[in-house]
């Protein structure tokens, strides 16, 4: 249900965690996770945007955590990168004359609002440093 996206995002933010003492590059932190640079770059985007890491211009630049992890929560970094539905229903043009299929999307919004909700309350309570606690 979490996407790669989040799962990707937590490898790149423990990574930067643990790297305090200097700047890492999307191409760096791409061989870590063994993906192409071009997809850490957007997530690094999506995280300087969300004011979870600061960036760095240049022929030296990089990036780095803007906050100390203990201040970075698992729920801030699905929020910077992940969509915000856990359940996608695939939106149907329905046969109007069954009400089981005309409910599916309305049903699986509830469902998708209440699974949200409780997956945001649980990765509120785990902060980065609880991750890099466990490495």
């Amino acid at each position: 249900m979490l996407d790669q996206k989040f799962a990707a995002s937590v490898h790149i933010m423990t990574l930067l965690a643990a790297h305090t003492d200097e700047l890492q590059t999307s191409e760096v932190l791409a061989g870590y996770i063994r993906t192409n640079p071009t997809v850490v770059r957007r997530l690094l985007a999506k995280m300087v945007e969300a004011k979870l890491i600061d960036s760095f211009k240049g022929k030296s630049g990089g990036v780095r955590l803007a906050k100390t992890p203990n201040k970075i929560t698992l729920e801030d970094i699905y929020k910077a990168v992940s969509d915000k539905n856990l359940l996608n229903c695939r939106d149907v043009d329905a046969p109007k004359a069954c009400k089981v299929s005309c409910s599916m999307k309305k049903i699986f919004e509830g469902v998708s609002e209440g699974l949200e909700a409780t997956s945001m309350a649980y990765l509120s309570k785990i902060k980065l440093s609880d991750v890099l606690a466990k490495v």
